[in-house]
C-alpha cells in the first residue's frame, strides 16, 4: 500500500445481475450503493428495496435485500434469498409496506417485530 490507503474498488458489473434485473421487470435498475453494484425498486411509497450479493456469475448466489424507509433506515432485511425467489420476496416487501402504519415502528423509527427474515429456513409469505 502507497501512502498507507488502500484504493477501493469496485467490483465490475456483471452480466448476470444485468439479466437478472431484466428477468425482474422494468420496475427495477441496476444502481450503486456503498460501493456495490446492487439492483433497485422504488416502490413510490416511501420505501424501495435494495438487493445485494448477486453481482457475480454465480446463478446459486443469495441475495440479501434491504428495506429501507425514506432512503434512510433500514427497517427490514430477508438474507439468503435464492435468485429464482427474489422477485416473490421483494413483492412480500412491498405489500408489507402498504400495510404499515405508524404504530408499527418504535420511538426510533425500527419496526416492532424482528427485523432479520432468514429466507432460507421460512417460506415467503403470501403477498396480502
Amino acid at each position: 500500500m502507497r501512502g498507507g490507503l488502500a484504493k477501493m474498488r469496485m467490483k465490475p458489473l456483471s452480466r448476470h445481475l444485468k439479466s437478472l434485473c431484466r428477468q425482474l421487470g422494468p420496475e427495477y435498475r441496476v444502481t450503486v450503493i456503498d460501493l456495490e453494484y446492487v439492483i433497485n425498486r422504488d416502490f413510490g411509497n416511501g420505501y424501495d428495496i435494495e438487493i445485494s450479493g448477486v453481482n457475480t456469475s454465480k446463478a446459486d448466489a443469495t441475495a440479501t435485500i434491504y428495506l429501507w424507509k425514506d432512503k434512510k433506515r433500514i427497517v427490514k432485511v430477508v438474507d439468503g434469498v435464492p435468485q429464482q425467489n427474489i422477485g416473490k420476496w421483494s413483492e412480500w416487501l412491498r405489500a408489507k409496506t402498504l400495510s404499515l402504519t405508524p404504530e408499527d415502528f418504535d420511538r426510533f423509527g425500527s419496526l416492532k417485530e424482528p427485523r432479520t427474515v432468514h429466507a432460507e429456513v421460512t417460506e415467503c409469505p403470501e403477498s396480502h
